[in-house]
């Protein structure tokens, strides 16, 4: 699966979540909605009633007491049993208000909460206006006579005190139920806080999950490519560039980076091979430029080189020793079996003079057949005894059938205040004297 196609399922997830977060608030707040459709088109309506009711109801007992005391009002005033119908038809009035606001709401299905009891309380409401108008008749009856018997004076004060608890419990009912709706709603109202509020949390919690995972993912394999890039570049520094399939292990999922990482390890196998050849051919150069093409020893520009460098080392404390060789009549080996013979004479020297050198003796050829060697940290007593043991090994007869033939060697070491020319020209001194005592000899200066 590629990165992309990761990433893209990662957040398709996290979408898929928060979009079951908006439907559920969407869901919540549609049940909020309906509940505060009760409130505001039943309990608002019906607590304004209430209101009202309670009002009307307290003037209702005041009025009953004055009638009980038989208290006249002023001419231009209403008897008080003419206000007691009054407030009698406006409490009905109230009623049938309450009532139709129910009945309306119960038939539009606005109901939802115990609906039975809003329809049990139609019925006590009808049943109190058939006990209130009763009591309408027998209080009209008893004005009408000049005095009212006890026992039906009695009578009326409980019927009235019934009437009163009546009402009571019709307005507790109605304040019951819309506490109840009121009740509901907020209860409703935290759940949906609450549900939101642990919804929003797991939603930004795997928000957070799913952005450390992808930051994860990323560094993880950029890591990987970039420990590969400075591993290769460790190795080249090092002069061992290694394969690009031994640095970039592609394993895996085949991704964009997994193609990168592809090309990259492409790149560096082409750029190891690349510097396996450049190292092959500067190699070869160097061979060129420092070898004798010939005898395989050093060159002069080789010698040029190393001369200097050894003449730093010995005026910091160091020193050396300087042999200067030449091969005994080596034009009549030329004149006399050609030059071809005559290479494969100078061929052998170097072989035979090699063996006889350490690794760090280092061994030229000058020109012709003269030849000088090196011999770093090595006294002029030691290098006279080298050259003694070169000159033997040189001396015995060779198995390649090739003619016998000699050298005269020169030898000095180091002196103070030195330079090239110098150095060069005591050797060169020393070796003319072995020239001139009859060659196949050693002369130390």
């Amino acid at each position: 699966m590629s990165l992309s196609r990761k990433i893209s399922t990662l957040f398709i997830v996290l979408l898929s979540f928060l979009l079951i977060v908006i439907i559920y608030s969407i869901y919540k707040l549609r049940l909020i909605e309906n509940e505060m459709n009760e409130v505001a088109y039943i309990d608002i309506p019906l607590n304004q009633i209430m209101s009202e009711v309670e009002m009307i109801q307290l003037e209702r007992h005041i009025l009953f007491e004055q009638f009980k005391l038989k208290e006249k009002l002023p001419k231009e005033k209403k008897t008080p049993h003419q206000e007691f119908v009054y407030q009698k038809q406006q409490l009905k009035l109230l009623l049938d208000k309450a009532v139709n606001v129910i009945a309306e709401n119960l038939v539009n299905h606005k109901i939802r909460f115990e609906r039975h009891e809003h329809q049990h309380l139609l019925e006590v409401i009808e049943a109190y206006h058939v006990q209130s108008d009763r009591f309408e008749k027998k209080l009209a009856e008893a004005i009408s006579h000049e005095s009212i018997p006890s026992a039906e004076r009695y009578q009326l004060e409980e019927t009235s005190t019934q009437l009163e608890s009546a009402v009571n419990s019709i307005l507790q009912q109605l304040d019951e139920m819309t506490f109840e709706a009121g009740r509901y709603a907020e209860k409703h109202e935290q759940e949906f806080l609450f549900v939101n509020t642990a919804l929003g949390v797991c939603a930004l919690l795997l928000g957070l999950f799913l952005t450390i995972y992808t930051i994860y993912i990323f560094r993880q394999r950029i890591n990987k490519i970039q420990d590969g890039i400075q591993n290769m570049d460790f190795s080249i520094e090092q002069g061992y560039p290694a394969l690009g399939k031994e640095i970039f292990q592609v394993d895996g999922p085949g991704d964009e980076l997994s193609e990168l990482e592809q090309e990259l390890m492409l790149l560096m196998q082409r750029l190891t091979k690349e510097i396996t050849n450049r190292e092959q051919v500067e190699k070869q150069l160097l061979q060129m430029v420092t070898q004798d093409k010939l005898t395989g020893a050093f060159n002069r520009h080789k010698w040029d080189e190393q001369v200097l460098l050894h003449l730093d080392l010995a005026r910091r404390g160091s020193f050396f020793s300087l042999i200067l060789l030449d091969i005994d009549y080596f034009k009549q080996i030329n004149d006399e079996y050609g030059h071809q013979v005559g290479d494969q004479v100078l061929q052998n020297l170097v072989h035979r003079l090699s063996t006889g050198l350490r690794k760090t003796d280092m061994l030229f050829r000058l020109g012709g057949e003269e030849f000088a060697i090196l011999l770093p940290v090595q006294e002029a007593s030691s290098a006279c005894m080298l050259a003694e043991r070169l000159r033997i090994l040189v001396c015995q007869d060779s198995d390649e059938g090739l003619p016998s033939y000699t050298v005269s060697i020169g030898v000095t070491s180091y002196q103070e205040e030195d330079t090239e020319e110098s150095v060069f020209q005591r050797a060169d001194k020393a070796l003319y004297q072995a020239k001139s005592s009859g060659r196949n000899q050693i002369c130390q200066i």
